[in-house]
């Protein structure tokens, strides 16, 4: 048997070397992920399969994950987990480049179901629930989300009435509006929710505003409990292999232990205590486990993108056009390059995420909240792109690019309607600029603090902005200043609008004039992010080759994303259009640069070849008898041809 002779890191090929810079810490976990999704019982199923035989298969393969022993590592040791969510989120951003239905029905039972028993309950709801979860006997769902209630989850209707005589709680849907809607598990699948209701001490009483239960839906038979009311959603546009349903509760009672009790509980003489007391305050510290959710989007979402760019740089590399590739063409440069970049810059920025998310950072709402909106509206943006791309070839269902368009496109709304997340992002900033200047006091100096960013503003414009030589755009202090001062002028110009409409016209009305504003300013809060940690990552590379090619990627990240934003640099004063100019002709130079090393670049991903098809031939049908043929018509002659 011959040897296997490991090369040096800078012998070994480019593509291996990105693959490492990519994996980090995790390159081991990811590779076994990536051997697993590579099995022939993980083929990608065909888009044509049947709704109810897809969610068997997607069960089976959340048995195959439970087996592997992959649903442990979020838990904490002492429940039969192996607490390592890193590394679990890890191994789901592997898996979901093979399917999204799976990515998500895990993130259902795992993520939303399993962390908000751990996160919203106490040790006496993870010791009962959590070795169930985590090995598949108790298959759950997360029941915040009202057919009428949209984003306003506070003014949720559905209702869990106290009796203190029976220590019992009454969980009703007061009307078909309040039904709970979407939610994952519930149409097939799931034995317990969790069921997110107005808690209230009497029927009479004022609500003590929402709380989350353990409610059962099923038994062990499958059978629907009485007083539950189960719909299926019936077929989607997408992840049809998620069973989503429809729940409404009739006088269904629960225990008083089914309360998730971690920020509120009722004492043995049937009083109500929080440590919270406002109502708002704790329904907002109950949601953060949403936080996880939409980690989990933003790093799915980026997968999909992958999948996509690793499949058309793949296409247009092979694609001979006049003597060329496609891959050479300028037009293709605009297309695909830019998107590539973005990815880099998204998977930095979502390490990052990551690392803050475990600490606890207090910037974590609002950094996965920008995060997962751009990430989630980026990867349908480059699915689209690379199937015109591709051509004819792309429309073809076996190259997935329809599959993963209709898949991708609700991580636009669920675990937070971007919009709302972006006006969700420009909230939290808002109120962190207020509480530097609070008071009488604090609004000369929020003065001060405007006139003085004015007059810096005012000095990097004479200094900077009408520098158009290619060492000054693609210097990375420059470009972070840049990116960094468009935030912050953006947050000053917003609070100093919302501040005067408020103060003719009311808070309301100022917040309703300002959602245009809000929107452009968290897209600009998460740009600043992925280019910082863009940076970052170039400046910790060793080897040369690697720091020299993902520099030019930066470059033509930054250089893209100010392009696409010139009119605000030009109309605020921060670029003059010779500069704006002098971007577009350096966007071509750079995607020229990078244009080598496409493949390379993808490659990086490692996004196994077998999950970027479908299979070719649809389920096959029962055989049946063809009908006969019909007499063959006598040739017609049009007397002016054909």
């Amino acid at each position: 048997m011959s040897k296997v002779i490991q090369l040096p890191d800078d012998k070994k090929p480019l593509s291996e070397r990105l693959k490492a810079v990519l994996d980090g810490d995790y390159a081991e976990a990811r590779d076994a992920a990536r051997a697993f999704i590579s099995r022939p019982e993980m083929t990608p199923v065909h888009p044509d399969i049947p709704k109810e035989e897809y969610r068997e298969k997607t069960l089976a393969w959340i048995k195959d994950m439970i087996a592997e022993g992959y649903t442990k590592l979020p838990y904490d040791k002492q429940y039969g987990g192996e607490g390592e969510r890193e590394k679990y989120m890890n191994i789901v951003e592997i898996i979901a480049h093979q399917d999204m239905s799976l990515a998500v029905k895990q993130g259902v039972q795992f993520g939303l179901f399993g962390m908000s028993i751990g996160s919203l309950g106490t040790e006496k709801h993870s010791s009962k629930y959590l070795p169930d979860v985590m090995a598949g006997d108790l298959l759950g769902g997360f029941a915040m989300t009202e057919l009428a209630g949209g984003s306003d989850v506070q003014g949720i209707s559905t209702e869990a009435v106290y009796d203190h005589e029976t220590r019992s709680f009454t969980i009703n849907t007061p009307n078909d509006d309040a039904r709970k809607a979407y939610i994952g598990n519930a149409a097939l699948h799931g034995e317990m929710m969790v069921v997110f209701a107005q808690l209230k001490m009497s029927p009479e009483g004022e609500s003590m505003g929402v709380h989350a239960f353990m409610v059962p839906i099923r038994d062990k038979d499958g059978k629907t409990l009485e007083g539950v009311t189960i719909e299926d959603c019936g077929h989607k546009v997408g992840l049809n292999g998620v069973d989503n349903g429809y729940l409404g509760f009739k006088d269904v009672k629960v225990p008083y232990d089914s309360m998730l009790d971690r920020f509120a509980s009722i004492d043995e003489e049937g009083a109500y205590h929080s440590d919270i007391k406002k109502k708002s305050h704790r329904f907002f510290k109950m949601i953060s486990t949403l936080v996880t959710g939409r980690v989990f989007v933003s790093m799915v979402s980026l997968s999909g993108a992958k999948n996509a760019l690793t499949s058309a740089v793949d296409f247009a590399e092979d694609r001979k056009v006049f003597g060329d590739t496609l891959m050479d063409k300028q037009a293709t440069h605009s297309r695909l390059l830019p998107h590539l970049a973005d990815a880099y810059a998204m998977h930095f920025a979502t390490r990052f995420l990551m690392d803050e998310f475990k600490r606890g950072g207090p910037e974590v709402e609002t950094m996965a909240a920008a995060l997962k909106s751009k990430s989630s509206d980026n990867a349908v943006a480059v699915v689209d792109e690379a199937r015109k791309l591709t051509g004819g070839k792309g429309y073809t269902s076996v190259e997935r690019y329809g599959v993963l368009h209709d898949d991708m496109d609700v991580f636009r709304t669920f675990e937070g309607d971007n919009t709302v997340l972006r006006m969700l992002v420009a909230k939290n900033q808002l109120t962190h600029l207020a509480r530097k200047f609070n008071g009488a006091a604090g609004l000369d100096k929020f003065k001060k603090a405007l006139a003085l960013h004015a007059r810096k503003r005012l000095a990097h414009f004479n200094a900077g902005s009408g520098k158009t030589d290619d060492t000054h755009l693609t210097d990375p202090l420059t470009q972070r200043k840049l990116f960094a001062m468009r935030e912050r002028a953006m947050m000053y110009a917003l609070s100093e609008k919302m501040m005067k409409i408020s103060k003719a016209e009311g808070a309301a009305e100022a917040a309703n004039q300002c959602q245009d504003d809000m929107l452009a300013y968290a897209d600009a809060y998460a740009e600043r992010i992925m280019m910082q940690r863009f940076v970052k990552a170039v400046d910790a590379q060793q080897n040369p080759e690697v720091k020299a090619v993902l520099k030019d990627l930066c470059d033509l990240y930054a250089v893209h994303t100010m392009r696409k934003n010139a009119l605000w640099y030009v109309e605020n004063g921060f670029m003059k259009t010779q500069k704006t100019k002098a971007l577009a002709k350096l966007e071509h130079k750079l995607a020229e640069k990078v244009r080598p090393h496409a493949k390379d670049l993808t490659s990086g991903f490692a996004v196994p070849q077998s999950v970027l098809t479908s299979p070719e031939n649809a389920p096959k049908a029962e055989a049946k008898t063809a009908p006969k043929a019909a007499p063959k018509k006598k040739k017609r002659h049009w007397p002016w041809g054909r």
